[in-house]
């Protein structure tokens, strides 16, 4: 099947990390899907998956339209009407001289115009929900109206976690087919294979003491990711100059002022212990320096890729107990979870994490163990392969014949 790939950001961020790994592991597992990716900006993402052979386009679209901010998603949409019902035309006929089986969107705006070009291209359409459809991350008449328009637009709907796919609020009837694809992990596993696939030095701020305990959040810089959590709970620790608090990830998507006034509650704080790390490209390898992954979110996370990652090179997990972590971690398994926004708990978890290093230790080992059982890359290709063909309408036949045995030849050619 030719799938179209929709999405109408070009940015390095969690559902298009989803995407790429997806995409550019189909050849090497031999599934039948032929991708093409069309995207409303330029970007990394383009740029990473031409360098992987994926038949990438770009179909820019007005950036008030595109760049607009998610609690005016509706009202955004509604007073670019003219300008998405354009774009959606255009759109329609790329996917017609393509010769597209099926349209499979990738974030809440590309389900948006995507329904339209899919509906006037008379294609299959698939949403793929990467965000959870509730407040406190869409206001309120946003929400509701995503939730309208899953039950009668897509044919088939995609979740990236149970969590997430509950947030759509879907009647028990639902006309849709289902799937939960949790993000795939298509990395490495622990220090041996990082280490001989990136053997260079690292850089002189990753460098640690023997003696130093240190606490990593990793991901992009955002108000509900709990950053201000974490630095709270590192004042705790002003008293035990040997745990140290790195934090990796950089500020997107306009949240630049809050960015700025976290560095400045570490100065005002005297946080010595804590360390802006900012963008890392070297992610496995700078995990490999730590002791013990934080993930601290506010408000229910869709799913938490980078949960995954930590786990994945052996790293015990401390996380907030909502949404899509309490699909990952196993409590006292590979990690502990915890109530969001509690600086004094997550103080508290980190600290028994000190005291526990053979637990630490088991953690790590059950966290490599349970990503390659549960979130390998293959394990979610083979699923949305099969996703794909249900979507299919059903043909039915075009007459029957009847012939002197009694039998009948259904499906056949009117010619």
């Amino acid at each position: 099947m030719k799938i179209a790939y929709l999405d109408h950001t070009a940015r390095w961020s969690g559902g298009e990390v989803a995407l790429y790994n997806l995409l550019t592991h189909l050849k090497g597992i031999g599934i039948p899907i032929d991708p093409i990716v069309i995207l409303a900006e330029d970007g990394p993402l383009r740029e990473k998956l031409a360098e992987k052979g994926v038949d990438v386009r770009v179909l820019p679209l007005d950036p008030t339209v595109r760049d607009r901010n998610r609690h005016a998603v509706s009202s955004g949409l509604f007073r670019s009407a003219f300008e998405v019902m354009r774009y959606s035309s255009r759109l329609a006929r790329l996917l017609k001289e393509e010769k597209v089986d099926c349209v499979h969107t990738n974030s809440l705006k590309s389900a948006v115009y995507g329904a339209f070009a899919a509906k006037l291209a008379r294609l299959p359409l698939v949403w793929h929900i990467h965000d959870q459809i509730q407040p406190p991350y869409l206001k309120s008449y946003v929400a509701k109206f995503i939730q309208k328009m899953a039950r009668t637009l897509p044919n088939g709907i995609i979740a990236n976690s149970s969590s997430t796919l509950a947030t759509l609020r879907l009647p028990a009837h639902k006309r849709q087919k289902e799937l939960v694809l949790y993000p795939a992990y298509a990395g490495r596993f622990g220090r041996e294979e990082v280490i001989r696939e990136d053997p260079d030095p690292i850089p002189e701020e990753w460098r640690r003491s023997e003696d130093e305990f240190v606490v990593l959040m990793a991901g992009r810089i955002d108000e509900w990711k709990g950053h201000r959590t974490l630095l709270q709970a590192a004042r705790l620790f002003k008293d035990q100059p040997n745990v140290k608090f790195w934090i990796a990830g950089d500020a997107l998507f306009g949240q630049d002022d809050y960015k700025q006034s976290l560095l400045e509650f570490i100065e005002q704080e005297g946080l010595t212990n804590v360390k802006m790390l900012g963008h890392v490209s070297r992610m496995e390898r700078l995990m490999l320096e730590a002791d013990l992954l934080v993930h601290a979110s506010v408000m229910p996370e869709p799913f938490g890729q980078v949960i995954v990652e930590g786990m994945a090179m052996g790293l015990p997990v401390i996380a907030s107990n909502q949404g899509g972590p309490k699909e990952i971690v196993e409590i006292g398994e590979t990690g502990l979870l915890i109530p969001p926004g509690d600086p004094h708990v997550l103080g508290e978890a980190i600290q028994w994490m000190i005291q526990s290093p053979e637990r630490r230790k088991s953690m790590g080992e059950g966290g490599i163990k349970r990503v390659r059982e549960r979130f390998a890359i293959g394990q979610s290709i083979r699923a949305l392969a099969h996703f794909y063909p249900e979507l299919r309408p059903k043909r039915k036949p075009a007459f029957t014949v009847s012939t002197a045995e009694g039998k009948y030849i259904e499906n056949c050619d009117r010619s």
